[in-house]
Formats: structure tokens, C-alpha cells, sequence
């Protein structure tokens, strides 16, 4: 059963019809867009080829088991006959971008200066004490290997993202990275990156969501080992006066944290280590990076989860990712998260039959696991 397209999309049904059987079609003229009922089980082979033939004419396509519902009267939504279950391709157009103007161009390289230059001062500040001194002597230069240690984790962590993306053909913007103020407990709040182009398929998916916090991660860690190095240790009870006196503030540390202190003999009975700047920007980075694990939304742990579980699976994580925010109490985040979940659009790859590989099914626990020994743990878990 099918209908004879005119126009513009009359093009395509030739173009499907060389990769797939096609046993229907219809046009949805309000939505604009064509919906392909195709025979075969597997469309990871040609999937990729149709997506290069399509471009060619100025469309694109997605894939996606579902139910093929044919409207019998277009006016009337309430006639329908359903064909069936199974492959579904939908072709659309390609929307034209229009071209960026000079002055949205420099807004990424603006904020990344606005936000090393905050960066910096924000390390001016945490180095004028006693501790932090003793570590680096000149207060200038640990600004200095604070600010490359914490804008280090940072680039590193989107640069990930943009050399997978590159690798995928993705197109993708430069980071905006996001600065508060000097002073402030979080000197900045990390950067974002906008697609521009979709998700080829759920293998990519998965490896650009995932690549970002496993690069970040590399450098924290190694940020953690030499940060801790030039750390302080105190008595217990040296530190709980300096607390009782708000001259210092207590911060949960994550497992995997613990273990770089560990490995340079900062784990100490009855003494405290009283963080230098530098490992201050390491735990920073264990947090965003336990952050973006999070298996939620639009994190860079949704993508991954999305990915590998697809739309059922990511939504019942989602909702779980936010109950976890709550119980290791960071209230705000897990708000903004929940936000995101009901509010922003679902991220689908373009081929979204084909289930990603073995491998990347082990990674993705692995990634969980990841995120488990990276979250802060409370001090009443403790």
C-alpha cells in the first residue's frame, strides 16, 4: 500500500527504494515529512550509505522501530489503519543554517578568556594563606599551576568531545565555557558544546558523550597526585578548631580521590590534609566529572545511557540519576537536571535500531562504576 508523492519528496522514494524494501509510505504534509514502512530486520550496513545519497538531494533520515499508523483521510486524524510494526524510516529536509555573524563567532573564544582570566584571580586568592604557601612559595606562580591545572581539566574534558565528533563527521561548536567570580566557591561551572549536526548512529552516540569525562578524568587524576604532593597535613584537632573558627571548609572527598592521596602518603591517622589550590581544582574535576556521568538527561551520562539503553531506559534513569543527586546532597543540581529532563527535547541518533557494540555495553558499566567512585561521599555516609 502506498501513495504517489509529488514534489520534492518524490525524490527520495527512488533513494530508499535502491537500499530497502519498502512496503509503505506516506507523506506527512503538516509535519513535512515522509515515513518509509521498510521490510528488512538490520539497517546497520546501509544505513550510513542511504544517509550520503539523501544529503545529496538535501535530505536526512532516521531509523526507529515503531508502529506505521497510515491516516486514511489526512483531514480526519481520527481515521486511521494500522499497517504494523517495525522498521520505520523518516526522511525530512535539510533545514539551510544561516551563516554566523562575526560577533557570535567570538563569543566562545570571549568567554574561555573571561573565564581563565577568573580563573586566575579566583588562585590568587585561595594562594594567599598559610597552607597554600607552603606548598608554592610565590603566590602568583600557583595561581598560575592552578589555573592550568583546573582550565587543563576542563579543555581537556571538551576536547574529547570535539575529536570524537570530528572523528563521526559531527558538526559541533567551540566550548562555551561558563565563568562566575573570583571568590566564589566554584570559580566556574564548566562549558557547554551545541550540536550541529544530528548523531549518525548509537555507536557514536555513545563515544562522544563518553570520550569528554574519560579525557577529563586522565588529567584530574594526574592533577590529584601532584596536588596532593604539595598538600598540608594537620592534626585532627588543629583542624577541627580552624573549622569552629571558619577558617577553613570541609569538603567530601570521592573514593578515587582518596586513592591519589594514598599513592603520595597523605592518607594519614588522626591528621588532616588541608587542600592546596591545585588539589582543590582536582576535586573539582572529580566532581564534574561524577557530574557528567550521571546516567540523567542531558548530560554527557544521559548521552552515553540514551545510547545504550534507549528512550525507556534512559528515562527510568534519568529519574534515578535525580534521586541520587538529592542523597549526596547537591539539591540544585538535581533541580536544574529535572528541569532539563521535562523540558529539553529527548537526543535521538539517526540510526537508532542498530544497538551499540559489546564493547561499549561493558564501557557503559564501567562508566556507572566510574561515576560511583567520583561522587563526593557525605560525611553521615562516612
Amino acid at each position: 500500500m502506498a501513495s504517489i508523492l509529488t514534489g520534492d519528496y518524490s525524490r527520495a522514494v527512488p533513494v530508499v527504494s535502491s537500499f530497502f524494501t519498502v512496503k509503505d509510505y506516506q507523506l506527512n504534509a503538516k509535519d513535512d515529512y515522509v515515513q518509509f514502512l521498510i521490510a528488512e530486520s538490520d539497517v546497520s550496513d546501509k544505513f550510513p550509505q542511504l544517509l550520503v545519497h539523501l544529503g545529496k538531494i538535501g535530505m536526512v533520515a532516521t531509523a526507529q522501530k515503531s508502529q506505521h499508523v497510515r491516516w486514511l483521510m489526512p483531514t480526519l486524524r481520527s481515521v486511521r489503519l494500522s499497517i504494523g510494526s517495525g522498521l520505520l524510516l523518516t526522511v525530512h529536509k535539510i533545514s539551510r543554517q544561516k551563516a554566523k555573524s562575526n560577533y557570535r563567532r567570538i563569543i566562545p573564544l570571549a568567554l574561555f578568556l573571561v573565564t581563565l582570566t577568573v580563573v586566575f584571580f579566583d588562585g590568587i586568592l585561595r594562594s594567599d594563606s598559610v597552607f597554600a604557601k607552603m606548598g608554592i612559595e610565590d603566590p602568583v606562580v600557583l595561581a598560575v599551576v592552578y589555573t592550568i591545572a583546573l582550565m587543563g581539566i576542563l579543555g581537556i574534558h571538551e576536547l574529547g568531545h570535539m575529536v570524537t565528533a570530528k572523528r563521526y563527521g559531527i558538526k559541533i561548536s567551540w566550548p562555551y565555557f561558563v565563568p562566575t567570580y573570583p571568590g566564589f566557591f566554584y570559580p566556574t561551572l564548566g562549558a557547554m558544546i551545541r550540536l550541529h549536526s544530528n548523531m549518525p548512529s548509537r555507536n557514536a552516540m555513545f563515544d562522544v558523550g563518553i570520550s569528554g569525562p574519560i579525557a577529563g578524568l586522565i588529567v584530574t587524576v594526574i592533577v590529584s597526585i601532584y596536588g596532593s604532593s604539595i598538600s598540608v597535613l594537620i592534626p585532627i584537632e588543629e583542624a577541627q578548631r580552624l573549622l569552629g573558627d571558619s577558617q577553613l571548609i570541609e569538603l567530601n572527598s570521592s573514593l578515587l580521590m582518596m586513592a591519589t592521596m594514598q599513592l603520595t602518603g597523605a592518607m594519614v591517622d588522626d591528621m588532616v590534609l588541608v587542600m592546596s589550590p591545585v588539589m582543590f581544582a582536582a576535586w573539582m574535576g572529580f566532581l564534574l566529572t561524577f557530574l557528567n556521568l550521571i546516567p540523567a538527561s542531558q548530560l554527557d551520562g544521559g548521552h552515553i545511557t540514551r545510547a545504550a539503553l534507549g528512550s525507556r531506559g534512559h528515562r527510568v534513569l534519568t529519574f534515578a540519576g535525580i534521586g541520587v543527586l538529592f542523597a549526596l546532597q547537591y539539591p540544585v543540581m538535581a533541580v536544574l537536571v529535572l528541569i532539563m529532563a521535562l523540558r529539553a527535547p529527548e537526543g535521538m541518533p539517526l540510526d537508532d535500531v542498530t544497538p551499540i557494540s559489546q564493547g561499549r555495553k561493558v564501557l557503559f558499566v564501567v562508566a556507572l562504576g566510574l561515576a560511583a567512585i567520583c561522587a563526593p561521599i557525605p560525611s553521615y555516609l562516612l
